[in-house]
This record gives C-alpha cells, sequence and structure tokens, in this order.
C-alpha cells in the first residue's frame, strides 16, 4: 500500500509540474492578437500628439535662433559703430535662411553670419491669419511683407535701435515684426514670430490656434 501511495504521489507531482511547465510556456495566439491590438490603438493615440510635440518645438527653437540672429546684429553694429542689416532669404528657398549683411551688398555673401532653420519652416509675413498688433505689443511696427530688399530685413544702427532701411540709405526707426511658419506633414501650419520694439526689446512669440479658426499668441 506504502508503494501505491507513493506512485500516487509521483502521479500527481509530475501532473502538477506539466501543468506549471504549461502556464509558463508563453502566450498564446489569441492573447497575441490582443496584445498587437492594445499596442496599435495606444499608438495610433499617441503618434499625432507626439508629432505635433515635435513641430511645435522645431518651430520655438527656429523663433529662439531668429531672435538670436538679431541680437547678434546689434551687438556687432553696436560695437562696430555702425549699421548692419539681417536679410532674409527668398520666399520659396530651402532650406530658409537670414544672415548679417557684414560687407553691406545686399546679399549673403562668404563670411556672413547665416542662420539656417529646418527645411519645413518659411521666414515669411504672408497669409499670417491673425498678425500681431499694437493691442498686443503697444507699438507699431512695420506692416510690410519684406519680399524684397532693403526692405526684407531688420537693421540694428550703431545706437543698437532697430530701423528699417530705404533705397535711399536712410534708416527710419521703428518696431518689427517677423513671422515664421512651419507646413505640418497633416497639412496644417504652425506660427511663430520674432518682434523687436522700438527700443530694441527682442521677444519670441508662439501662435495658439483656437476652434474657430482664430487663436492667440503667447
Amino acid at each position: 500500500m506504502a508503494v501505491k501511495g507513493e506512485g500516487v504521489v509521483i502521479v500527481k507531482s509530475m501532473a502538477k509540474s506539466r501543468a506549471s511547465l504549461a502556464l509558463q510556456s508563453g502566450f498564446t495566439l489569441a492573447e497575441m492578437i490582443i496584445v498587437v491590438a492594445i499596442i496599435l490603438v495606444v499608438s495610433a493615440m499617441a503618434i499625432p500628439n507626439l508629432t505635433r510635440a515635435i513641430d511645435a518645438s522645431r518651430i520655438k527653437g527656429s523663433a529662439q535662433a531668429l531672435a538670436a540672429a538679431y541680437q547678434d546684429a546689434r551687438i556687432r553694429a553696436t560695437q562696430k559703430d555702425t549699421s548692419y542689416q539681417v536679410l532674409v532669404s527668398p520666399l520659396g528657398m530651402v532650406p530658409a535662411q537670414v544672415c548679417i549683411d557684414l560687407d553691406g551688398d545686399g546679399t549673403c555673401s562668404a563670411g556672413d553670419p547665416v542662420t539656417t532653420f529646418p527645411a519645413q519652416v518659411r521666414v515669411s509675413n504672408l497669409g499670417v491669419p491673425v498678425p500681431l498688433g499694437p493691442a498686443q505689443l503697444n507699438y507699431w511696427t512695420i506692416d510690410a511683407d519684406h519680399l524684397t530688399p532693403p526692405s526684407n530685413g531688420l537693421t540694428w544702427n550703431a545706437l543698437g535701435l532697430p530701423c528699417q532701411q530705404s533705397s535711399a540709405g536712410t534708416c527710419t526707426a521703428m518696431g518689427w515684426v517677423q513671422y515664421l511658419q512651419l507646413q505640418r506633414a497633416n497639412g496644417d501650419v504652425m506660427y511663430a514670430a520674432v518682434t523687436v520694439s522700438p527700443t530694441g526689446r527682442v521677444k519670441t512669440w508662439t501662435f495658439i490656434p483656437s476652434g474657430n479658426g482664430n487663436g492667440t499668441w503667447r
């Protein structure tokens, strides 16, 4: 009887071991399909938010790069006791860029400091849905598209103040706004801006759209 009892114990132990191995053998096909489906759903929800965050970071970084170029030109102008213009590349040039026109020839020549933007970013004042105005800025800016030189770039004079250069060589003090636009893969456009007050204060802005087609600048 003892032997029989031991045999039963051994058989039961082996059965439990097989059951344990079956449980530890891995996922079934049905379980794998469910897991993959959950991953796909979560990814579909997360990817648009992720790409939007990347694009938002890209347009914000572009505005900061333009602001840095303005500040660089201002410092150089005061140090050299002269005027320097920040030129904007022609509309349609990819990637867009700005340069500090050190030699005053009206073009981005070799030796001029250049800032290059991501391929999706345009430096253009055309088509901005809600332009910045005196209500937000507390000063007036030049209302121009800045398409052709010499009016297409901000100039800093020897006093470190912003002005708009004319074909006659004069530089009229004023406020300035330059918009940047990022074309997203889904067709949406993100906007940022760099403003310069008549006293030379440089500030970056980003446009927060609303559901009614308008939005606010922050």
